[in-house]
């Protein structure tokens, strides 16, 4: 049995490593068959919307719910890995995204006894920090500084919004990093370079132990369903409580139709309602034949037209520690359903 090449690619919120994936997806050979491994916040699948948009050829795309996947969706992340290597066609290729808040160093340990049996060849494990965050590279959080360490390439994404002083000193910065890295570079609308994927040299093991009783995060999960009704449907809603934060998601009938301006104008803004906001993303019908993809994070806000046409969906992740009134956004999102 040939092992299975397994990229993970991870980084903070808002990095663009779904661009990422989906433009691997977009140009990978058509006679190869990939599978993404997809942790996602809660359960809505909005990011596996982008990414099936994107693929050529065949693919794979698995949802895994939860923060983290070496400890809320461990389980789920084992079986889901086992099925793929024991099935009779095996993948091509496995791409893992960890969540925005994932540990990355964790999930190369879940992945070390599939790759001492030969199952797969673990390949680089890339960092992606976006561009417009080099000035707090001196203030990374616990996460980013675990996948920071855990990666053996560093990449600066969106590099096409930066000048040439950001770029030198990001270089300067990610050269210094030890253990040293194999590869540093730039990725310019969310193409990789193709060095970022090759296969290191692993011939030196190492993991990053920490002390017993050191607290990295919060393994208990706690998922709430509600019940929500608008304009006398019922709505599928669920609040996941973890990593000391809530998310909220909601899945809606296609029937429902947003004012496109309303929603653009509510998720752009700076009131109160987003006030605490770490990532909110929502693809959502906005025609009578038109679906449009909204995604926000920190202060940043795009949208775009997408392909999706089965329900709208939406997910909302707070900050850590916040304490949100999930029925004020019950409200503000049925204030914007276009009236029949």
């Amino acid at each position: 049995m040939n092992a299975v090449p397994v990229n993970i690619i991870c980084g903070a919120l808002g990095s663009g490593k779904t661009t990422a994936i989906a433009n691997l997806l977009a140009t990978k050979p058509a006679d190869e068959s990939w599978v993404v491994i997809l942790n996602e916040f809660t359960d809505t699948g909005l990011d596996a919307l982008t990414l099936a948009s994107a693929a050529i050829g065949s693919y794979d795309v698995r949802m895994i719910p939860g923060g983290c996947l070496c400890c809320t969706g461990e389980e789920d992340f084992r079986r889901q890995l086992s099925s793929l290597l024991t099935q009779d066609e095996l993948p091509s290729r496995i791409l893992i995204e960890p969540s925005g808040v994932g540990y990355a160093g964790a999930i190369v340990e879940e992945l070390r006894p599939f790759e001492h049996c030969a199952a797969i060849k673990l390949c680089s494990t890339i960092a992606l920090i976006e561009s417009r965050h080099i000035t707090e590279l001196d203030r990374l959080s616990l996460t980013e500084r675990d996948q920071v360490d855990a990666s053996d390439v560093v990449i600066m994404s969106k590099a096409e919004l930066s000048g040439d002083a950001t770029k030198s000193r990001f270089k300067d910065w990610a050269q210094g990093l030890f253990p040293a890295k194999r590869f540093v570079g730039f990725s310019e609308r969310g193409m990789l370079p193709a060095l970022a994927l090759s296969p290191p040299d692993r011939a030196n093991h190492f993991s990053f132990a920490r002390p017993a009783n050191e607290q990295i995060h919060v393994h208990a999960l706690k998922i709430e369903s509600r019940e929500v009704v608008m304009n006398h449907l019922s709505i599928t809603s669920s609040v996941h409580h973890y990593l000391n934060r809530e998310a909220c998601g909601w899945i809606i009938p296609a029937e429902m139709m947003f004012d496109l301006e309303k929603v653009r104008t509510g998720l752009s803004g700076n009131d109160q309602l987003i006030d605490k906001v770490e990532r909110l993303k929502c693809a959502l019908r906005t025609g009578v034949d038109r679906w449009h993809l909204m995604q926000r994070w920190r202060d940043q806000f795009e949208m775009r037209e997408i392909s999706w046409r089965n329900d709208s969906r939406m997910e909302v992740q707070m900050q850590e520690d916040a304490s949100p009134d999930w029925s004020q956004w019950d409200e503000w999102i049925a204030s914007a359903i276009v009236d029949d």
